[in-house]
């Protein structure tokens, strides 16, 4: 119970500092660990609805929510969001495939979406500008239900993917795109993780001490991030996503 306590602790601390890890972090390291992929993906996002949740009440209390684009984006990432949460029961009723086909999937798909949220924050940081992309604001639901199908397939992608569209996408200010992106990564969590946990794909002896240690990691996290550089974490973050993408795509194609 303790390994999975601090295991929390640090994800939910990674995500305070630096807005980095919910998804990303959380059900890849549970697969490593030897966690059935269905139960880590349910797992991983009922931990992220936990601890999500009081950092989007900060932003809303510091008024970092623009409420007209959340609704925009959630017209499209909830529906994807539940459609890729009922992916995992398709693929194995439709396709046919057993426990072993079915791991080997996720891995890969998890592995894939990793690395391309990766690169993705890299590439932001290499640029170091935003484009402007707002004259295409309408596609923001389209591109949110492809996110949010990730999402409720594979728990990543609502953090990192986001951020991009709401910087490039809209005219928001830095402060209110992360709180947009917060809130909207909380949605399609709740609502990925409620139909997980319907279909029996949450591990309560897992998300509960991993939530536990998640509130504290956090709240640190979010404190500390006002007056440490969250860069260098960033960095190191960024290193141990890729070896861990390289490892489940690896995996999932063995």
């Amino acid at each position: 119970m303790f390994e999975y306590v601090a295991l929390g602790f640090f994800i939910a601390f990674a995500i305070g500092l630096t807005g980095v890890g919910a998804g990303t972090l959380t059900a890849p390291l549970l697969i490593l660990l030897g966690l059935d992929p269905a139960k880590a993906v349910g797992s991983a996002l009922a931990f992220s609805t936990a601890v999500k949740f009081p950092a989007m009440l900060t932003h809303a209390l510091y008024k970092n929510i623009d409420y007209k684009t959340l609704l925009l984006m959630l017209s499209g990432g909830v529906p994807g969001t539940l459609l890729g949460s009922l992916f995992l029961k398709l693929f194995h009723e439709l396709l046919g495939l057993d426990t072993s086909g079915l791991k080997k999937i996720l891995l890969l798909i998890i592995g894939i979406t990793v690395l391309f949220s990766v690169l993705l924050n890299l590439l932001m940081v290499w640029k170091g500008r935003r484009f402007d992309l707002t004259k295409y604001k309408y596609l923001l639901p389209v591109a949110c239900f492809l996110i949010g199908v990730e999402v409720g397939l594979t728990s990543a992608g609502a953090g990192a993917l986001g951020m991009v569209l709401l910087l490039y996408f809209t005219k928001l200010s830095p402060a209110k795109a992360v709180g947009v992106d917060i809130a909207f990564g909380l949605a399609c969590s709740l609502v990925g993780g409620t139909s997980h946990f319907l279909q029996g794909h949450t591990d309560t002896g897992i998300f509960i001490p991993m939530s536990l240690g998640g509130l504290a990691g956090v709240l640190l996290g979010t404190h500390l991030a006002r007056t440490l550089n969250p860069k260098p974490l960033k960095v190191a973050i960024s290193i141990l996503l890729v070896v861990i993408a390289i490892n489940l795509i690896q995996k999932g194609l063995s």
